[in-house]
């Protein structure tokens, strides 16, 4: 009689034990569900058509920053070798080019959307663009007596040593923007192509988790109820089918938000594509003009490179391995073989607006503003085409799993009750 009480009382410890081990399960499942419903919901936000959209912007941003911190270097760095009217050009060219970075930085802060990462690049090149501009404009004013046609020859001597000293404080902000500048506004256009990359790949991984614990709450739902069924013989466990239609009603809910999810994917991957052509035509067209600001600081005396020196580096920027272009001959002939004769001169006519291969030069940049241009008009074009996310996903999900997580614990307890 003994032995029979024991065994009755480790069989319901064991029930009461199963029954606690099949709420804890399933209410941590539903936690799950709810966790991975908001994770979902706020990755197809992210991947949505707004948020792609404002990636795209930046992106575009960024790329005006990275090009127009080069034209400026290119144009800071001619405007010491010209005459009265080729300064006025390059001059205006340089402070538009500035211009135009200061718009783009102001554009880009209001597109952060609170990203530490894209805040932390903007805020690098707004803090160090006056560094910049400040050496440039300190060389500026060393240089402008020995530019000044009207001196005297007593007045052209002296000046002779503050040119030399601006010449050295030009080639200090070249540098600068090369080294310091431009990696950050590099950095900045790179990251929104890592970031639409990882919005489109955590979309899937959160999206494909969130429907694995959904199948996993229903399937562990229906195995409790057969399990109770049989040991209960009561066919119906409200609480439970309450719960399970609960998650049903979640699980189509995920696979109506994710029905557009394959047109999304593609459109993601073309724009991904299309922002690492851009970042290509981006570093063709800063190496174009590193190619040009490096010639005037060869013809001004402050390339630490010879003449053969750069020529090799003027075809590896200008890409002449590639394709012999007309300004690469043009270098040959009316820079490298002038410098060679003696015929400085000749040189920097040559390169100065207006000359033979400054207009080589600008054929050259026409030509990759008009393909950066068109690149972005693309990008913004095919970014308004993803499909926008729906909106409460995660909190229908959150709601939704609350209600469950109450009506398995209003079936189980039940039976739990029964067996304490």
């Amino acid at each position: 009689m003994s032995m029979t009480t024991e065994v009755g009382h480790i069989r319901v410890r064991h029930t009461r034990t199963r029954l606690l081990l099949y709420m804890i399960l399933t209410v941590t499942t539903l936690v799950g569900v709810g966790v991975t419903g908001t994770l979902t919901d706020n990755a197809l936000q992210r991947a949505g058509g707004e948020q792609t959209d404002m990636a795209a912007r930046l992106s575009d941003d960024a790329q005006v920053i990275y090009q127009s911190l080069a034209k400026a270097d290119t144009s800071a760095t001619g405007h010491f070798l010209a005459g009265t009217s080729a300064q006025a050009t390059l001059r205006g060219r340089y402070e538009e080019a500035i211009g135009q970075i200061k718009e783009r930085l102001a554009d880009a802060g209001g597109l952060t959307g609170g990203d530490v990462s894209r805040a932390t690049n903007l805020a690098a090149i707004a803090l160090q663009l006056p560094v910049y501009t400040g050496l440039v404009d300190r060389a500026e004013r060393l240089i402008a007596p020995a530019k000044d046609e009207t001196a005297n020859p007593v007045e052209a001597r002296n000046a002779v040593g503050p040119a030399l000293l601006g010449a050295a404080y030009l080639h200090e902000a070249s540098s600068y923007l090369r080294t310091v500048l431009l990696p950050a506004a590099q950095r900045l256009q790179r990251d929104e192509t890592d970031n639409l990359r990882d919005a489109k790949g955590t979309a899937l991984w959160t999206s494909v988790a969130h429907i694995v614990l959904l199948l996993a709450a229903i399937g562990g739902l229906v195995l409790i109820q057969w399990s109770l069924a049989r040991r209960t013989r009561r066919v119906l466990n409200l609480g439970l089918l309450g719960a399970t239609v609960l998650v049903t009603v979640m699980l189509g809910a995920t696979g109506w938000s994710l029905r557009n999810w394959p047109q999304t994917d593609r459109q993601l991957g073309a724009i991904e594509a299309r922002l690492t052509e851009q970042e290509k035509l981006v570093d063709a067209e800063r190496a174009a003009l590193t190619a040009y600001a490096d010639t005037y600081l060869l013809l001004g005396g402050t390339s630490p490179f010879n003449w053969e020196q750069s020529l090799g580096n003027f075809r590896l920027n200008a890409r002449c391995g590639q394709q012999e272009t007309v300004w690469c001959r043009t270098y040959t002939t009316s820079i490298h073989q002038e410098l060679i004769t003696g015929n400085n001169d000749g040189a920097v006519a040559a390169a100065l607006p207006g000359g033979r291969f400054a207009a080589a030069f600008e054929a050259v940049d026409r030509d990759n503003t008009t393909k950066l241009a068109e690149g972005a008009g693309q990008i913004r074009l095919m970014a308004a085409r993803v499909p926008s996310a729906p909106s409460r996903l995660g909190l229908s999900n959150v709601t939704l799993c609350g209600c469950a997580a109450v009506a398995v614990g209003l079936g189980l307890w039940p039976r739990i009750r029964e067996y304490l």
